[in-house]
């Protein structure tokens, strides 16, 4: 099973439709089963879409969605994915921004969770996860706050996840994989697995730099984009993908994509 994870900076992004072919290119020939997608943005003034999702919130799916845009791009050459949505807070003053999950396979059930005190669509400080069961597996997208508020998102995230199924959190942690007794470790002493330390084959796993949008860093290189699992899994590889060498930059982030071995479902 190939994973990928990836903050996409959707239509914030310039020279949008050439990036929107890389990630729709990488996704055909890589043949990924489930893709988790955060800071997918629409236009808050869209016409609600008739194509064919699973919406997890109360703001409708609108023509123009990032995700959309990237299953019809699929549809386009051939191939079908499924496509989960849930938008919650406004983004840039013109945007509805929301957490998406696409795969090849069945969606068996989906479900979105508000990770943050609040759910105010005009705070963007606002959190949710949301999550897609595929073949008797979880797959969580996830967009989390910077320390400050990581550790009650996390604990609120770590309840609804289930215990006795096998779970997959993607996405932007937020939290660079150096810094100790904070959000990475918090996770992985929830009893979560880094599919990056588990891979057999990988390479530096940097996923920004903290000139990111919305950082205040000097340049330094981080690894704050993560695929957890629940479970000690076997990983074949894990790369970071969309940073110029492995396909082409597309947004502020690069993505993770994990394959996990053959014997694993």
């Amino acid at each position: 099973m190939k994973l990928l994870t990836l903050n996409t900076h959707s239509l914030m992004e310039k020279d949008y439709e050439r990036k929107l072919s890389v990630l729709v290119g990488a996704i055909e020939k890589h043949k990924i089963d489930v893709v988790a997608l955060q800071e997918i943005m629409q236009p808050i003034g869209g016409k609600p879409s008739k194509h064919s999702h699973i919406n997890c919130g109360k703001i409708p799916l609108k023509d123009g969605n990032h995700a959309l845009n990237i299953v019809k791009e699929l549809e386009r050459v051939g191939q079908c994915y499924n496509l989960v949505w849930c938008g919650f807070k406004r983004s840039y003053e013109r945007f509805d921004e929301g957490l998406a999950i696409l795969s090849c396979h069945s969606i068996e059930q989906a479900s979105a969770h508000i990770l943050t005190p609040f759910e105010d669509y005009d705070n963007w400080k606002t959190r949710k996860a949301i999550g897609a069961k595929i073949h008797g597996q979880w797959f969580f997208s996830v967009h989390m706050g910077w320390w400050e508020s990581f550790e009650q998102e996390f604990l609120r995230l770590k309840q609804i996840v289930p215990d006795k199924e096998i779970v997959w959190l993607m996405g932007d942690f937020n939290s660079p994989s150096s810094e100790r007794n904070r959000g990475y470790d918090l996770v992985k002493k929830a009893g979560f697995f880094d599919t990056f330390n588990l891979a057999v084959n990988k390479d530096s796993g940097i996923t920004a730099n903290t000139k990111i949008d919305g950082w205040s860093g000097d340049g330094e290189n981080v690894r704050i984009d993560y695929i957890f699992s629940n479970k000690d899994r076997k990983i074949d590889s894990s790369f970071v993908i969309f940073n110029g060498e492995n396909e082409g930059v597309i947004s502020d982030h690069y993505g993770i994509l994990v394959t996990t071995r053959k014997e694993e479902k």
